[in-house]
């Protein structure tokens, strides 16, 4: 049943009668086909399960190598001597898909712009609304919105070991606001992180970035699995 949208005091209604419905012809393979499609359905829907079950594991390793190799060590500067922090202007509704600059929020990659906020890595962190803390590490031209601020590393500084060094950070202590929480730079700045030489900063990273790689690759699989399942049912249904 559809209702017209209409704005007037009377709505339209139209109906398909129960007898018309049910005697709509419909594609209907054999029951062997019928047995065949369900099983492979039901195998690609275990496949999908495992690979959630893959990203999630390597997730949580990192967590934990990132505590034991990073977050272990006794703090020995702070945040504000590792990395410069920028806002921006940007909103949601400034993005589109014609632009050719990445531009992120905080749920990723929200559309497009004209204007390269970064020209080089950042670590983008949620600073306003759900999510404050969270952070993600971009490579190369992008832009942000203004729910976010960019961390870039001083001089001296490998940016990818900085990342998982705020990744042992708790930022929920930082919050202010009630119906919209905020974390804000000049408060976070001031913790803590355990930061040793630039080579030494290199050495510990370096394992960690191999593990987010193979995370982003199984993530890769996931979606390419996702899409041939989509793709399967619009096919079968048709």
């Amino acid at each position: 049943m559809y209702e017209n949208g209409d704005s007037g005091a009377r709505h339209d209604r139209v109906s398909i009668k129960d007898d018309i419905f049910f005697s709509m012809p419909v594609s209907l393979p054999s029951r062997d086909e019928q047995k065949r499609i369900a099983e492979f359905l039901h195998l690609l829907d275990k496949r999908i399960q495992i690979q959630n079950k893959t990203i999630a594991h390597y997730e949580s390793l990192i967590r934990a190598l990132a505590t034991a190799i990073i977050g272990a060590n006794k703090p020995n500067t702070q945040i504000v001597n590792v990395v410069d922090c920028s806002s921006s202007t940007l909103k949601e509704s400034d993005l589109d898909e014609a632009g050719t600059v990445p531009t992120y929020g905080a749920a990723g990659l929200s559309g497009y712009t004209d204007v390269c906020l970064s020209v080089r890595d950042s670590i983008l962190i949620t600073k306003d609304g759900s999510g404050v803390g969270s952070l993600r590490y971009v490579r190369g031209c992008h832009s942000f919105v203004g729910t976010l601020n960019s961390l870039t590393p001083k001089e001296g500084i490998y940016l990818p070991y900085v990342y998982y060094a705020l990744r042992n950070v708790n930022f929920d202590s930082y919050k202010t606001g009630q119906a919209i929480p905020h974390i804000y730079f000049k408060d976070y700045a001031k913790e803590s992180i355990y930061c040793p030489t630039y080579g030494e900063q290199v050495k510990l990273a370096k394992p960690l970035e191999l593990i987010d790689a193979k995370i982003e690759r199984e993530k890769e699989m996931l979606s390419k699995l996702q899409s041939l399942k989509a793709y399967l049912l619009a096919g079968l249904f048709i």
